[in-house]
C-alpha cells in the first residue's frame, strides 16, 4: 500500500476543486484525548452522554479499525456574514453555520469524492468519514494537521482565515507521510471570547460548559431551557456565534463560504415568530436539508417563546 503522499497532489486538487479552502494530514492519535477525558469527569458535557462511550476510540481510532494510520482534513468555509434582512428574520437569530444546507450532506459529498481519488490511486485501501459524527475529535485532528490551533472558546482557529469553517474528517489505511508543522497558538492574552460570552460557558483549557452554552441548550438539550440561559440568550434562536464574533482573528476579510452555505432567501423573508404557529408539514419543508431540524419543531418554539420573552422585557 503507498504512502498518503503518493496521491496527495490529486486528494489536495480534488479537496480545493469542492470548496474546502484547507487541506491537511495527521496521524490519527488524539494527542488532546487526556483535556477531553477530564472534561467528561468534571461533568461539562451535560445531558450528552454518548460522549461518554468509546473513550479508547476517540483516543486512537485503530482501537476500533485497526487499518486506519492517518486522517485527512478539510476545511470549508461557511457564511462569516449575516446577509441583510428585516428585523426579527430567522437569518437574524440563527448561528451562521445553519444559514444554508446541512453541512453533513455537503462535506459528505466532498469526503466521498476524496474517497474516490484515494480507491483510484491506491486500489484497496480503506476509509472512513466523519463530520462531526462518531467517537473522533475532529478539532483535534484538525491542529494535529496543522490547520489551525484550537482557542480559548474551543473552535479552531485558522491564522489566515478565522474560525468560520466546517471540519470534515477521512481516516484512511494509508500511511501518514504528510508532516505539516503545528500552528503556533495564538490566543495569547486575549480573553474577549471568554468576557462576551453572556453565560459564562468558556471555562479554562479551552473548554466549554455544555449546561450553560446557548449553542448546547438551543440544539442539542431537551426539555425546559436552563434559566440562566434563557435570560441571556441575546437573540439567539439557534446556537450561537458571540464567541467568535468578538475574536480578532475573524475581523479580517473572510473566506467566501461555501456556495452550499450561502443564507437561504426563505430565512431572510421569513419572521422569527411564525415558527409559532407553524405545523410540523410547514417545518420540514422550511427547513429540508437544514442542519436546524436537529432542534426540531418543539425545540425552536421553545427557543422563540424564550428569545420574544427577554425582548418584551427589555422593551
Amino acid at each position: 500500500m503507498p504512502p498518503l503522499s503518493t496521491i496527495w497532489p490529486d486528494l489536495f486538487a480534488t479537496a480545493r476543486a469542492n470548496g474546502a479552502l484547507h487541506v491537511g494530514a495527521s496521524d490519527v492519535v488524539d494527542l488532546h484525548a487526556g483535556l477531553f477525558d477530564a472534561w467528561i469527569e468534571d461533568g461539562r458535557h451535560a445531558s450528552m452522554h454518548y460522549l461518554e462511550k468509546n473513550r479508547s476510540v476517540r483516543r486512537d481510532p485503530a482501537a476500533r479499525l485497526p487499518w486506519a494510520r492517518s486522517a485527512v482534513v478539510i476545511l470549508v468555509p461557511y457564511a462569516a456574514e449575516r446577509p441583510a434582512a428585516k428585523d426579527g428574520a430567522i437569518s437574524n437569530h440563527i448561528s451562521r453555520y445553519a444559514l444554508g444546507d446541512d453541512y453533513h450532506d455537503v462535506l459528505g459529498r466532498i469526503l466521498r469524492e476524496l474517497e474516490r481519488v484515494i480507491g483510484e490511486g491506491a486500489p484497496g485501501a480503506k476509509t472512513r468519514r466523519y463530520i462531526d459524527t462518531g467517537p473522533l475529535s475532529d478539532r483535534a485532528l484538525a491542529a494535529q494537521s496543522g490547520l489551525g490551533w484550537i482557542a480559548k472558546n474551543s473552535m479552531l482557529i485558522n491564522e489566515d482565515h478565522g474560525s468560520y469553517f466546517f471540519i470534515g474528517t477521512l481516516l484512511t489505511s494509508l500511511a501518514n507521510d504528510i508532516h505539516a508543522g503545528l500552528a503556533a497558538e495564538r490566543c495569547g492574552t486575549c480573553v474577549r471570547c471568554i468576557e462576551a460570552c453572556p453565560t459564562e460557558a468558556i471555562l479554562p483549557h479551552r473548554t466549554v460548559d455544555s449546561a450553560r452554552c446557548i449553542s448546547y441548550q438551543t440544539i442539542e438539550h431537551r426539555g425546559a431551557l436552563d434559566g440562566t440561559v434563557a435570560e441571556h440568550l441575546e437573540g439567539n434562536a439557534f446556537g450561537c456565534d458571540i464567541c467568535q464574533e468578538v475574536c480578532p482573528w475573524n475581523s479580517g476579510r473572510p473566506p467566501a463560504p461555501h456556495p452550499a452555505f450561502v443564507a437561504r432567501d426563505e430565512y431572510r423573508a421569513t419572521p422569527l415568530t411564525d415558527l409559532l404557529r407553524m405545523a410540523q408539514a410547514d417545518f420540514s419543508t422550511l427547513f429540508r436539508k437544514s442542519a436546524i431540524k436537529r432542534a426540531k419543531l418543539a425545540g425552536m418554539q421553545r427557543n422563540v417563546e424564550a428569545v420574544e420573552k427577554a425582548r418584551s422585557g427589555r422593551d
